[in-house]
């Protein structure tokens, strides 16, 4: 009787300890743009990366940045995926939002996209033209780059603003002379049209970053994002570890081929940081902006603001370089 009391005790002792130290589970929403940008996030879905985290994460899929952004602003969602773009032209309106962490950079993912018929072989032929470009994203921001790079300035072209999806209907319907679309409406453009068609040798001339945003947080919104981290640093260790089985995730959760993925994969740096670059990234084109688009009513935020470390440094300190 006195051995089956002691086990007992051991027992019951054993499941409070247990229930004393699970780790409580925040439910969180998270809205992902459909790219391999956001590779980290379906990688560390397929492998129960944030089973081992403290958040339960339900994912809704969006096209584009801006898309994904503007459900954080409406509430509908706790995350969300977005370009250092779309922050910077967020940030002229709204600045009650803030991001947490960049999670890749790539150096060609936007690109410019022409008609071979036309026969536009620089950036300066495109003066005068009808450019379309997904405006406030990085599709717009790019083309400013490449028209600054040859002297030329974006009240220099005629922009049309299309969804990201529309953009190679604008091409093929004639209706616009160029356009510049990310990944993987780049490659799609190229497997439908393939030598109807000139992309542009741009890299290396504009890096985008990726990074997980959200509303001003609050204490345990803070909590909520620093569980989202550990589970995309895990997932990142992952893609650097099994870059094939990375790849195949990728594959299968976007329905894309494993060429499409092999044209992209060089590209694409996954790392988890928040750095200097970003701010001075997001002071250009904030600058840019305000000086470009009738804007000038308008003061360019303080880009530090825009940025909280606080999730990150308790996932990995080393990962953090801004001077505050």
């Amino acid at each position: 009787m006195l051995i089956f009391l002691l086990v007992a005790s051991v027992l019951l002792l054993s499941v409070n300890l247990n229930n004393f130290w699970q780790t409580e589970k925040y439910p969180v929403s998270i809205a992902v743009s459909k790219t391999p940008l956001s590779a980290p996030f379906y990688v560390a879905q397929s492998i129960n990366a944030f089973d081992s985290s403290c958040v339960t994460v339900d994912f809704e899929h969006v096209i584009g940045g801006r898309a994904a952004f503007s459900k954080v602003l409406l509430g509908e969602v706790d995350f969300a995926t977005s370009s250092d773009s779309v922050i910077a032209f967020q940030s002229l309106t709204q600045q009650t939002f803030v991001t947490h962490a960049m999670f890749v950079q790539s150096d060609n993912d936007v690109k410019l996209i022409t008609r071979t018929e036309d026969n536009i072989k620089e950036v300066a032929n495109l003066k005068g033209k009808n450019i379309g470009v997904t405006k406030q994203t990085s599709s717009e921001y790019f083309l400013r780059t490449l028209l600054a790079i040859d002297g030329l300035d974006i009240a220099d072209v005629n922009l049309i603003d299309y969804e990201p999806e529309q953009l190679i209907n604008g091409l093929m319907n004639k209706d616009v002379d160029a356009i510049t679309p990310w990944e993987p409406f780049a490659f799609q453009s190229h497997q439908i049209l393939d030598d109807k068609i000139t992309i542009h040798d741009t890299k290396n001339l504009n890096t985008l970053s990726f990074n997980l945003i959200s509303l001003t947080p609050d204490l345990a919104s803070i909590e909520k994002a620093k569980c989202v981290i550990q589970g995309l640093n895990t997932a990142i260790n992952y893609i650097a570890s099994r870059p094939e089985d990375a790849k195949e995730i990728v594959i299968k959760e976007l329905g894309v081929s494993a060429e499409f993925i092999n044209w992209v994969w060089p590209d694409y740096i996954f790392k988890l940081e928040l750095n200097q670059s970003l701010l001075l990234n997001l002071k250009s084109q904030t600058t840019w902006l305000t000086e470009s688009h009738e804007l000038s009513n308008i003061t360019p935020p303080d880009v530090v603001q825009l940025v909280d470390s606080r999730a990150i440094l308790q996932v990995n300190p080393s990962a953090v370089n801004i001077n505050y």
